[in-house]
């Protein structure tokens, strides 16, 4: 494939992306299995990063041995537990050094959880990842050599980018979250044309495990009305997460909700969809 060629690759549609690039056999075994699951939303605000966050601290609470994957240029997940900036590996390296995670994950002070960083920078590499044959596979090879992880949980941008496309391409699951309000039901139409086209051509196994419904205002018209809308698309978990300030609040105290107030009404809706996550894998 010419240079020419991968640059106007690039510029298409994910869709058209992911029919145009040649598909290769990717069943070799990777390791140990470990379940992987993207928190995904190419709208913002929907609650991606605390969701990935608060599952992935969960699980590692638990005594799950965790990798928490930020993929997203914010950085908004690594900045919870360091500084993105003074990074000097991140998964910068992986898109465009093709440096595997078990070269640039870190521990965190929580037992069980690991952290592939991203920075800012990670934005610069988007183009050219998306210009290779290989880029959709990009992260699920990097996942090779690790060992001994229950879960990898995969925080995405708001986007339906590259990186987005990565994270499908080597996830067994998908988590929605999502408000209940109409935007944020106009905005899954995309979501789940890439998931549906991903699952075709290169992932079979992928499954929307459910969406979440996050900040939640259950007394309003617009929830009560668009919450029965959302179940005509996928699986909905029964456990929602309440509109409230416990959350904002953790984020600035750099803690999951459950361990900045496991008191407060969001923590234990969080441990509730924990619960719920754990027991929908057991079926």
């Amino acid at each position: 494939m010419s240079a020419k060629k991968r640059e106007s690759d690039s510029k298409q549609d994910p869709i058209s992306f992911l029919v145009s690039i040649q598909i290769r056999s990717r069943n070799e075994p990777q390791g140990k299995i470990m379940i992987v699951v993207s928190i995904a939303n190419q709208k913002g605000g929907e609650g991606k990063t605390t969701t990935s966050l608060n599952l992935s601290m969960g699980l590692a609470r638990r005594g799950k041995k965790t990798l928490l994957v930020d993929i997203d240029p914010q950085a908004n997940s690594t900045g919870i537990f360091t500084n993105p900036e003074a990074l000097e590996k991140s998964m910068h390296g992986v898109f465009n050094s093709r440096m595997t995670i078990k070269e640039i994950l870190m521990e965190t002070k929580l037992p069980n959880l690991f952290l592939a960083p991203s920075k800012t920078n990670l934005a610069e590499v988007e183009t050219l990842s998306g210009s290779s044959v290989d880029a959709p596979y990009i992260l699920r090879d990097a996942f090779q050599g690790l060992e001994g992880f229950d879960f990898c949980i995969i925080d995405c941008p708001p986007s339906l980018s590259i990186f987005t496309i990565n994270a499908l391409v080597g996830s067994n699951y998908v988590i929605i979250p999502l408000q209940a309000e109409k935007f944020s039901v106009d905005g899954i139409v995309g979501l789940q044309q890439t998931i549906t086209s991903i699952k075709k051509r290169i992932n079979p196994g992928l499954e929307i495990l459910g969406a979440l419904i996050t900040q939640l205002k259950p007394q309003t018209l617009l929830t009560k009305t668009i919450v029965p809308v959302l179940t005509k698309y996928f699986r909905i978990f029964e456990t929602s997460i309440s509109d409230g300030v416990a959350v904002g609040e953790s984020h600035l105290a750099k803690k999951s909700v459950y361990d900045y107030n496991k008191s407060s009404k969001q923590a234990q809706e969080y441990e509730g969809f924990i619960e719920e996550f754990l027991n929908e894998l057991k079926k």
